[in-house]
């Protein structure tokens, strides 16, 4: 027996909800979406749904002038919107770089959040969880064992030696002109900030750190590499 409002002369229930969310839902269906459709926001993500994702198929996308050719990956989502079996295609960039590599996901599992069941939505998609592999490739290697910290200690000096060798390639060109200049007009650009120190000096210095610091650099990234030998790569 349905209960009626006698007032109104309506069933008393709670089918208003109802009624409201089916004209929205059909509002939303025939409107069309600004094209291109931007892509949901971090808020919208995270009030949306999540779901669990199969990596489809990898797409070689066309790379931007100048650029690197990645892969993009459409993902294959299974749902159900009103108890309705539903499928979703949605197009993710590769995490891995390179072309080819989104190969290597194919037929992964995937953990995803979703904001509409909107079927044409191609970007409507945050990856929240790749595969262990995915994640170990992304993460920075680091060795553990014996020596491993003398092993960074030669890393980082290997890294201060190349800077100082490009730094005499980047000034030697500048010390060159004002040795010249000088040589000309009589004055020193760099007056104010080596009085004490002859422009002539300055440019021989400058050539001669250059072989010194990426002699130094190979020195102390070879003597890394020798330490890393017997170690075993791991995550952080």
């Amino acid at each position: 027996m349905e209960l009626r409002d006698t007032r109104a002369g309506e069933p008393s229930g709670h089918k208003a909800p109802s009624l409201l969310r089916r004209i929205g839902k059909a509002f939303n269906e025939y409107v069309p979406p600004p094209s291109p459709r931007p892509r949901p926001s971090k808020k919208e993500f995270a009030e949306g749904r999540e779901a669990v994702g199969i990596v489809l198929s990898a797409v070689q996308n066309e790379p931007p002038e100048g650029g690197q050719l990645d892969d993009d990956l459409v993902i294959h989502i299974d749902t159900s919107d009103d108890d309705q079996p539903l499928t979703l295609l949605r197009t993710v960039m590769c995490p891995l770089p390179g072309p080819g590599a989104g190969r290597k996901l194919i037929g992964a599992e995937v953990v995803v959040r979703h904001t509409t069941y909107d079927s044409d939505y191609d970007n409507d998609i945050l990856v929240t969880e790749w595969p262990w592999f995915v994640t170990d490739s992304l993460n920075p290697v680091r060795y553990r064992g014996p020596g491993a910290f003398r092993a960074r200690i030669w890393s980082i000096l290997a890294g201060c030696f190349f800077v100082i060798g490009y730094a005499g390639v980047m000034f030697t060109p500048v010390l060159l002109f004002n040795l010249i200049f000088g040589s000309l007009t009589g004055t020193n650009m760099f007056d104010d900030f080596l009085p004490q120190v002859h422009p002539a000096v300055a440019v021989v210095v400058a050539i001669a750190v250059i072989p010194a610091g990426m002699f130094l650099g190979c020195v102390c990234a070879t003597r890394s590499d020798v330490l890393r030998e017997g170690m075993t790569p791991k995550g952080p």
